[in-house]
C-alpha cells in the first residue's frame, strides 16, 4: 500500500518558487495499479519520484506499507521497489542476465538463487533464457529491451513497482503487445503499481484507479469507469475526450461481456449430416468447431450441405483468436473486419472459454450505463 497524505513539493523559494504538487492525498491499495495522468508539468512524475525519494517532499507524508518513507534508509527503500522507466536504462556493457541481476546482487543473493531468478524472469516476460541470457541490449529490439526492463524491475520480487511512461518509446504494435503481456503478469503477481502515463487509452487499459492531475492538484482519483462516465469537472471531461462513451469499449474486458457457455458448438469428429440436422433443428446460422476443447474454426449449414465428411475437415478457420483479458473494442474490431457476428474466446491454455458477439457487447454496455444511472 502507498499512502499520500497532503503531499506538497515546491521548487525554489520566494517569488521564484514553483509548486509542482499541492496538498495531494490519495491511497493505492495493495495489489492495485494506479495510473498518474495529466498534461505535461501537472506533477505526475514528481509524485512518482517522491515515492522512492528521488525527489524530496516539501510538506506532507508518504507511507509505504504503513511506514513513513522519511524514516527509512533511501537506498533500502529503493531496493525494495521495482523501477521501470521509458528509456529502459539497461546497462549496455552488461549482458541481459547481468542487467536483471543488478538488484539481487546488491541484496547479496547467492549465485544459484540469482541464476534461477534470471531464468524465471526471462520466462515470465516470454524471452527464452537460452537465447537471450548472454546477449547484450544492443542485440535486442526496443520491445525486447523493454521486456528486460520489466524483468529487471521485478527481479528482487518487490511488492511495489514504480513505472514512468514505461512503454512510451515503443512503436504502437509492440506497445500494445507488451501492455497485454504486462496485464497478464499483473494478473498473476498482484503488485502494487504506481504508473505514470500521458495516454488516456493506456490508462484505461492498465489501471485499477486513475489519478488525474492539473497544475499540481489532484483533480480526480477514481476507477476508469467512473472517470469516463462521471468526470469530476470540465477539465477531466475535456481531458478524457468527447468520445469517452466509445472509450468504454476499451475499458470493458472480453471476460466481462462474453457468454461463458455458448450452445452453438460442434465436435470436430462429428459427421456432417448429423451436424447439419442439429443446426437446422436449432436454427443455428453457424457453429464453433471444437477439437480437444480448443476452437479450430466455424461452420455454417451451407458448408455442410451435401457433405459426408467430418465437421473438423470442413470448418473454416477463424481469422484471429481473442483472449479473455483483451478489450471489447478489439473483439468488435475483429468482427467488423472479418464480417463475423461472433468469435470464440480462449483462455491461457488455448481452450474455449466462451464466445463474444455483437449482442453480448451491446448488453454489457447497456448494463454498465444502467449501473451508472442507478448510482
Amino acid at each position: 500500500m502507498i499512502e499520500y497524505e497532503s503531499v506538497t513539493k515546491i521548487y525554489g523559494a520566494g517569488s521564484k518558487a514553483v509548486t509542482a504538487t499541492n496538498n495531494v492525498t490519495f491511497t493505492i491499495e495493495d495489489g492495485e495499479s494506479a495510473v498518474f495522468l495529466g498534461p505535461s508539468g501537472c506533477g505526475k512524475t514528481t509524485m512518482l519520484r517522491m515515492t522512492n525519494r528521488l525527489e524530496s517532499i516539501t510538506r506532507g507524508t508518504i507511507k509505504v506499507n504503513g511506514e513513513d518513507i522519511m524514516s527509512m534508509n533511501p537506498q533500502q527503500l529503493r531496493l525494495g521497489m521495482g523501477y521501470v522507466i521509458q528509456q529502459i536504462g539497461l546497462f549496455p556493457n552488461k549482458t541481459i542476465a547481468e542487467n536483471i541481476a543488478v538488484v539481487p546482487r546488491m541484496l547479496r543473493w547467492d549465485k544459484a538463487r540469482i541464476k534461477a531468478r534470471i531464468d524465471e524472469m526471462l520466462n515470465l516476460v516470454n524471452l527464452d533464457p537460452g537465447i537471450y541470457r548472454d546477449r547484450y541490449p544492443v542485440e535486442l529490439s526496443g520491445g525486447q529491451q523493454q521486456r528486460v526492463g520489466v524483468a529487471r524491475g521485478l527481479a528482487a520480487n518487490p511488492s511495489i513497482l514504480l513505472m514512468d511512461e514505461p512503454f512510451g518509446a515503443i512503436d504502437p504494435i509492440n506497445r500494445d503487445q507488451i501492455q497485454d503481456e504486462f496485464l497478464r503478469l499483473q494478473g498473476k503477481l498482484k503488485k502494487t503499481i504506481a504508473f505514470v502515463s500521458h495516454d488516456i487509452h493506456e490508462a484505461i487499459k492498465m489501471a485499477d484507479k486513475i489519478a488525474i492531475f492539473k497544475d499540481g492538484l489532484l483533480v480526480q482519483y477514481d476507477t476508469p469507469e467512473a472517470i469516463l462516465m462521471r468526470p469530476a469537472n470540465k477539465f477531466v471531461s475535456d481531458f478524457v475526450g468527447a468520445d469517452r462513451a466509445l472509450k468504454v469499449l476499451g475499458l470493458l474486458r472480453i471476460r466481462d461481456a462474453m457468454n461463458p457457455a455458448p450452445k452453438n458448438l460442434l465436435q470436430a469428429n462429428e459427421e456432417a449430416p448429423q451436424a447439419l440436422r442439429m443446426m437446422e433443428e436449432r436454427r443455428l446460422p453457424f457453429a464453433f468447431v471444437i477439437r480437444n476443447s480448443k476452437p479450430i474454426g466455424y461452420i455454417t449449414p451451407k458448408n455442410l450441405k451435401y457433405e459426408q465428411g467430418r465437421v473438423g475437415e470442413l470448418a473454416e478457420k477463424f481469422p484471429e483468436t481473442l483472449g479473455t483479458r483483451e478489450p471489447v473494442r478489439d473483439a468488435l474490431a475483429a468482427m467488423l473486419m472479418h464480417d463475423l457476428s461472433a468469435l470464440p474466446v480462449i483462455d491461457d491454455n488455448g481452450d474455449l472459454a466462451g464466445a463474444i458477439s455483437y449482442r453480448n457487447i451491446q448488453k454489457s454496455i447497456l448494463e454498465l450505463y444502467t449501473e451508472d444511472q442507478d448510482d
